[in-house]
């Protein structure tokens, strides 16, 4: 993020462009019940299973979305050393640690040796169901005719786009998941999240802008585009475009914001985001007479229980209060995440602040969503109106992070976030606000 100092980000990619209409506010989501069938032992297992229940379920659900037969894809092979060289790929050595769905030989090939063993470990059964899911949306692409499209029309059919329809298809594979457990790849609110984090995992490097050959997205769209097919379903995929996407990702301002990887220093952060995040505040309390309170630091620690960040008691909604950040526990997030992990906490107690003059009450599960949601509407702005401040490349990805690492920004005044709901709807309500803005809050 760029401001009158460059304000923001570090690990992943994000960026910003525009922002579009979004598809509802998230006020009725409610997580999975939890998985209550045992999961798969091994990767191996992993991969058989997820492989042979995918294309099931699009033997059924393809003629019912699509009104077409589904025909099963031709290959489906795990490589490893000593199989020989599989389709589309000059050596076994370009598959190390990649899985890709290869039209012409209408194959989808995974490396059994490096890559699924990796996902099963760090993120379980649900990191393969997230890649092989992936990769078979592909194969969903193919027999819908988008080879045969992009070679029309390239501009239309950018790789980004492609990879974003995948990612929304992976995103109706898991809801079905959930919705109608398979033996072995149980789908609960921890595996849902998994599948978040897995996506984060495979975003493109910092610097890589949308329109780039190649581009198959940040954290933040890959996430949106799994997100619209796990609440929509397929044919909200098949419908993507790319103006509904609004893709986020950009290259960098300046040479001074790449050399930092898109970060400011910790101390820089909070005096540029103190200026700024209080005057948005302000503006959107729209409260005569009232300013948005200072950003401190230390001054509340009774306010703990909210986190990093944390609004500060007030008798009076309209009395000099404070928005304060404990430095040493917000540093490990500026450090492991990104600035904008940081920024993304205190501007939602901004929104609870605006909240509380405005004469709302700040406690209570409606206020930790609202927080959620208007910290999202606080980034929106800077993606279609940035003045002094804007979005570097990995903001939105930081703030999907921090989102997913604890519900830190769901909390209300009181330090309590609602029980009934985890990442996965955090990372909606803040995606509400980013393309709805405050009204749908």
């Amino acid at each position: 993020m760029r401001a009158v100092l460059v304000l923001l980000l570090a690990l992943v990619l994000v960026g910003c462009t525009q922002a579009v209409p979004g598809r509802g506010v998230a006020a009725d989501l409610r997580p999975p019940e939890p998985a209550v069938v045992p999961a798969v032992a091994d990767a191996d297992a992993a991969a058989a299973a997820v492989t042979a229940a995918v294309e099931d379920f699009w033997r059924t659900e393809f003629p019912a979305s699509f009104g077409q037969p589904w025909e099963d894809i031709r290959t489906l092979l795990p490589a490893s050393p000593g199989d020989g060289t599989p389709p589309c790929v000059q050596d076994l050595s370009e598959v190390a640690d990649q899985a890709y769905y290869c039209p012409a030989a209408d194959a989808v090939v995974w490396d059994a040796a490096g890559l699924v063993p990796d996902l099963f470990a760090q993120f379980g059964h649900v990191g393969v169901v997230v890649v092989l899911a992936h990769e078979i949306g592909h194969a969903v692409e193919t027999r819908l005719g988008l080879d045969e499209a992009q070679a029309r029309d390239p501009g239309a059919y950018p790789t980004i786009l492609l990879e974003a329809m995948a990612d929304c298809y992976t995103g109706v594979v898991v809801r079905q998941f959930a919705d109608v457990p398979v033996p072995g790849l149980p789908i609960g609110t921890a595996e849902r999240d998994a599948a978040l984090r897995t996506l984060v995992g495979f975003r493109d490097p910092l610097g890589v802008a949308a329109g780039d050959e190649g581009a198959h997205g940040n954290a933040f769209d890959r996430v949106s585009a799994f997100r619209a097919g796990y609440d929509d379903g397929a044919t909200r995929c098949a419908g993507m475009t790319v103006p509904e996407r609004g893709f986020t990702q950009v290259r960098f301002g300046s040479a001074a914001d790449q050399a930092r990887a898109g970060d400011l220093p910790l101390r820089d952060l909070l005096a540029a985001i103190g200026v700024d995040a209080r005057e948005w505040a302000t503006e959107l309390a729209g409260v005569a007479g009232w300013t948005a309170p200072p950003l401190t630091t230390g001054a509340c620690p009774e306010a703990a229980a909210q986190g990093p960040a944390r609004l500060c008691p007030a008798a009076d909604p309209l009395a000099e209060s404070a928005v304060d950040v404990d430095v040493p526990a917000l540093a490990p997030l500026h450090t492991g995440l990104g600035d904008f992990a940081g920024a993304t906490l205190v501007t939602g107690r901004y929104g609870l602040a605006a909240l509380r003059a405005a004469g709302t009450p700040v406690e209570g599960a409606a206020a930790g969503h609202a927080a959620v949601c208007l910290s999202g509407a606080y980034a929106g702005q800077l993606l279609v109106a940035p003045v002094d401040f804007r979005l570097s490349p990995g903001d939105l990805d930081e703030a999907v992070q921090v989102l997913l690492a604890d519900d830190w920004a769901a909390r209300d005044a009181a330090g309590r976030a609602d029980p009934a709901e985890h990442g996965y709807e955090r990372v909606a309500r803040y995606e509400d606000g980013l393309r709805g803005g405050p009204a749908v809050c």
